[in-house]
């Protein structure tokens, strides 16, 4: 997976994705088949974080075979808030028919539709979400999405699975769950 097209020119730099084990995170959830990933370096589009491509092409291409979640966090040291929220999110990934399970945040910023460099309509924002950490991804989509890379730099994980097909859950209150495919 790793090493694919143009992003074999780029340097991988492993502590922008520091890895957790589930039980470093004293996770109840996983039974040692989750693997969480601080994001670090401090890259966001609005609220979505965003990671270094060629480092998580690195990291997805080395995972441990009995990986089979991948959860990225945007804090460098998970606090128990984000730990408990984690489990809760992985205990739901299990129920949910998507392959991909992000929490949202409703979109504030403004949407426009741009056709030839020109703005030709605003987009009612009522609709929309915008992703925030934690991010639960399946190893299969991961590994999809990751070869699925060509020289983007920074990526969110949630949105390049989408793009290579996985189906995305979004996670919250009952009525914003959301399945896309």
């Amino acid at each position: 997976m790793a090493g694919r097209g143009k992003l074999d020119v780029f340097m991988v730099s492993p502590h922008l994705l520091r890895p957790f084990t589930a039980r470093q995170l004293s996770l109840v959830e996983g039974e040692g088949r989750v693997l969480a990933f601080s994001v670090l370096g401090g890259r966001f589009v609005g609220p979505s974080v965003q990671v270094h491509a060629p480092t998580l092409a690195h990291r997805v291409g080395h995972l441990p075979e009995q990986i089979d979640t991948v959860v990225f966090l945007d804090e460098p040291v998970p606090d128990a808030a984000m730990v408990s929220l984690v489990d809760d999110m992985l205990e739901a990934f299990d129920r949910v028919p998507a392959e991909v399970l992000a929490r949202y945040s409703d979109a504030t910023e403004a949407v426009k539709r741009v056709a030839g460099g020109v703005v030709v309509e605003g987009i009612d924002r009522s609709s929309l979400v915008v992703v925030r950490c934690p991010e639960v991804i399946g190893r299969e989509a991961l590994e999809r999405a990751v070869a699925s890379l060509s020289d983007e730099m920074w990526v969110n994980p949630t949105a390049l699975a989408a793009a290579s097909g996985a189906s995305v859950s979004i996670y919250g209150s009952g009525e914003r769950t959301k399945t896309a495919g």
